[in-house]
């Protein structure tokens, strides 16, 4: 039995910091792709700037300085945060196997806190506004004269989803330019992974029999088209979504005013309540921080029931 003194905590969290950075560092949720990570200075931030990136121009007599748009939405940070207890005893008669699990747990926990905040967005995408003050998906987003829409209800298809593609890669800046959308990523849920999978892995096109259909042979031409991802988070079995994440910013925000971190109250520089009165160390992770929507060009909804 080991003896518990101060040196010996100060120790052991040192260890359990480490691993809680390095396992927190491994983590790799849905939101590290989907989302552009913005620190935050203060208690919310606000955007104006989401449509406002403009085209270089021949520089001819003096700069055409861009303004910031009429469009703008706050996002307010909020606190969260995930706590385990750890016994003397475990310290006392050196378990620390079970702790590193559980450390390594709260790490996966502080990761998939991003990805909760993210499909939050997503469930409620259809009725929450995104910079334009039209709902981020929504049959009529206004650019310059044209109407355009990034939401259907078309079901997931090799021809649905090449119909979609064609429409993101064509939506156009308020000039008139193409915006260059580049589709990269398709999110399903589990129930249609395989469909999405013979989709976007065959090498013959999957759908390949019956009337006006290319035939048997035909090669697949979205085989490694789009990175898939899969997700039971999404609200319903049938809907689907394409994202563009080759960008700066992509569809969606995570906002930071402070990034997840490890704390500790375990009694090692002072006495605490906790580890006198009930043996017992603690151990959390804290953050600020909040979710919002980027660019609602970069992304695109299928209900998948039409």
């Amino acid at each position: 039995m080991a003896l518990v003194t101060r040196d010996l905590v100060r120790g052991f969290t040192a260890t359990v910091r480490a691993l809680f950075t390095e396992e927190y560092k491994a983590q790799s949720g849905v939101w590290n792709r989907l989302a552009t990570v913005v620190e935050s200075s203060s208690e919310s931030e606000t955007y104006y700037w989401l449509s406002e990136v403009p085209l270089m121009r021949e520089f001819v007599d003096e700069r055409v300085i861009k303004g910031l748009s009429e469009y703008g939405f706050s996002i307010k940070n909020r606190k969260f945060e995930a706590t385990i207890g750890v016994e003397r005893e475990v310290l006392e008669d050196e378990r620390f196997g079970q702790v590193r699990v559980r450390i390594q747990s709260l790490a996966e926990s502080a990761s998939l806190h991003y990805d909760h905040l993210l499909f939050d967005l997503i469930k409620t995408a259809e009725s929450s506004l995104a910079y334009d003050g039209v709902p981020f998906y929504s049959d009529s987003h206004i650019v310059g004269s044209a109407t355009v829409a990034n939401l259907t209800d078309l079901p997931l298809t090799s021809d649905n989803l090449e119909t979609v593609l064609a429409g993101m890669s064509t939506v156009p800046l308020p000039n008139g330019e193409p915006m260059m959308v580049t589709p990269t990523h398709l999110l399903v849920h589990p129930a249609k992974r395989f469909t999405a999978k013979r989709i976007l892995n065959s090498v013959f096109y999957p759908e390949a029999t019956g009337t006006g259909k290319p035939g048997a042979q035909a090669a697949n031409v979205l085989q490694g088209e789009l990175e898939l991802i899969t997700s039971a988070r999404l609200a319903s079995a049938d809907e689907w979504h394409v994202f563009d994440c080759s960008h700066a910013m992509k569809p969606f925000l995570i906002q930071q005013r402070i990034a997840p971190e490890f704390e500790a109250l375990d009694g090692a520089e002072g006495e605490s309540e906790t580890a006198f009165l009930r043996d017992l160390y603690l151990y959390g992770v804290r953050s600020r921080d909040s979710a919002g929507y980027g660019l609602w060009q970069y992304a695109y909804k299928s209900a998948g029931t039409g």
